[in-house]
């Protein structure tokens, strides 16, 4: 498939980590990711055909920028989780990669709405209203109860096999909606609950999806000029 690069085609600096630092290629495909909450990726980082997209209706009052942020503090944390995790000790100078292995906080609103349920529900109260309308939306949505962040965290632990999908973008697809992007190696049916309850306590109104998508959708996105909903399935 023809790409269209027209936005910025420089590498960012996940992508370096993948090619000149040593890394095997899991572990650099996960450095890549942390790299992506912070940074949007570039059409260079790009080498799939298509991507897997969560559609999001922001809930007011919040704006979509700041949907957009809660969720990328949410990801953020977890995956610098994930990179602290990693097992580099097979490097002859680990040290030499200057990896920043620091972890930030999970957001407080986050922590406090996965406190699982029953026992918990006096915990979850102290939760913000996007967050506990959310998570009532997510149950409401057979999604089941919801979370604890202890095992939610440990679905970014970096040898956990049941995450089979890595985050890629999330993108203003139109007025309050929003596109949540995930590269999950050509799938449109996959394991997802962990990413589905981030979603929706951020601040979600609806959240639809996966559906497997044409990546230039996400480039015209990306690029400030967003398609229909429906293009590229």
């Amino acid at each position: 498939m023809a790409m269209d690069h027209a936005m910025d085609s420089e590498p960012g600096p996940g992508l370096h980590y993948a090619t000149d630092s040593g890394l095997d290629e899991e572990d650099a495909q996960l450095v890549a990711e942390r790299g992506r909450v912070d940074r949007p990726p570039t059409a260079a980082e790009l080498t799939v055909p298509a991507l897997s997209r969560f559609l999001v209706e922001v809930a007011g009052p919040a704006t979509v920028e700041e949907y957009q942020a809660r969720l990328r503090a949410v990801l953020g944390s977890a995956l610098d989780h994930t990179v602290a995790g990693l097992d580099l000790d097979h490097l002859p100078d680990s040290a030499a990669l200057a990896l920043d292995r620091s972890v930030r906080p999970v957001p407080p609103w986050f922590a406090a709405i996965s406190t699982g349920p029953g026992a918990a529900h006096a915990a979850r109260e102290t939760a913000p209203e996007f967050a506990r309308q959310g998570a009532g939306r997510f149950v409401a949505a057979g999604h089941g109860t919801g979370w604890r962040l202890a095992g939610w965290l440990e679905r970014f632990d970096w040898d956990n096999t049941f995450r089979t999908w890595q985050w890629w973008d999330v993108t203003r697809t139109g007025g309050r909606t929003v596109s949540i992007w995930v590269d999950a190696h050509g799938e449109d049916f996959f394991a997802c609950q962990e990413l589905r309850w981030a979603a929706w306590t951020a601040g979600a109104a609806r959240v639809d999806g996966p559906a497997l998508v044409d990546a230039r959708v996400w480039l015209a996105e990306r690029s400030g000029h967003p398609l229909s909903p429906s293009a590229g399935r």
